[in-house]
């Protein structure tokens, strides 16, 4: 197995689509694995670059409306042909998939570590996003360091892959705006959501998928728990387990 980061389409069932949406600075090589899995279940697959995501560099600035635009657009197309339209996020691309599922007629949902709030935590015990708010205004980029896989293997490979070493401030802060926007629309989402969160993941805090459930509208929800894995859950120790758990939801 070769992870590239390039958009993909994989033609399968005629009537059920999986629309894969990656996380923030990282890519569509996120989601590469699990699509493949689905396809070969029988499943069409679609994987896409956001906008701004699109070529490697230096992560560039762009927003959370143009990623979800972008979204919107292939969501659209793919329901043109396909009766069940089913999201797959994962980090970032769960509040942009549950953006969209609370606007458009959507037929599952997977949400894969999803991103409410960062782990970590600064001086004097304040959340990651306050620097974001304050500092991060006055420094445009910061270096990544490395990526949250704990497989040795699969980290070299997401390590040779990626596009971006940096992290854009400016697109994260239009991350935590959609993250805003999102919240208040969680009770009106009625579509069966399998969640899936590390216990150990280091970017985001699992208690989002906590959050997310409780909050969520629909009664057809699960919440399954990792505990040997980052936040890449895709790629991590445990991703059999993942491709397992969504491969059964989505049949």
């Amino acid at each position: 197995m070769t992870l590239q980061n390039k958009p993909f389409f994989l033609k399968g069932s005629p009537s059920h689509a999986c629309l894969f949406l990656h996380g923030l600075g990282g890519g569509v090589y996120e989601m590469q694995t699990l699509g493949e899995r689905l396809h070969q279940q029988g499943l069409t697959v679609q994987g896409i670059l956001y906008p701004g995501h699109d070529r490697p560099g230096n992560m560039p600035r762009s927003r959370w409306q143009d990623w979800y635009a972008y979204s919107v657009e292939t969501y659209k197309t793919l329901a043109q042909t396909y009766e069940q339209v089913s999201l797959i996020g994962f980090s970032t691309g769960c509040p942009l998939g549950l953006n969209l599922a609370a606007e458009y007629p959507v037929h599952k949902l997977v949400m894969l570590a999803p991103y409410f709030r960062l782990r970590s935590r600064w001086y004097y015990g304040l959340p990651l996003e306050a620097y974001v708010q304050t500092l991060g205004r006055l420094i445009p980029d910061v270096p990544r360091r490395g990526l949250p896989i704990f497989d040795p293997i699969m980290q070299r490979q997401a390590v040779d892959t990626a596009f971006f070493q940096t992290f854009n401030m400016a697109s994260v802060r239009s991350a935590m705006e959609l993250i805003e926007q999102v919240k208040p629309k969680l009770p009106t989402i009625q579509n069966p959501t399998l969640i899936i969160q590390s216990r150990l993941d280091r970017v985001v805090d699992p208690a989002g998928a906590s959050y997310l459930y409780d909050r969520l509208g629909t009664s057809e929800k699960r919440l399954l728990w990792l505990e040997k894995s980052d936040h890449i859950i895709t790629l991590d120790r445990e991703r059999e387990t993942v491709y397992q758990a969504v491969g059964e939801f989505m049949a």
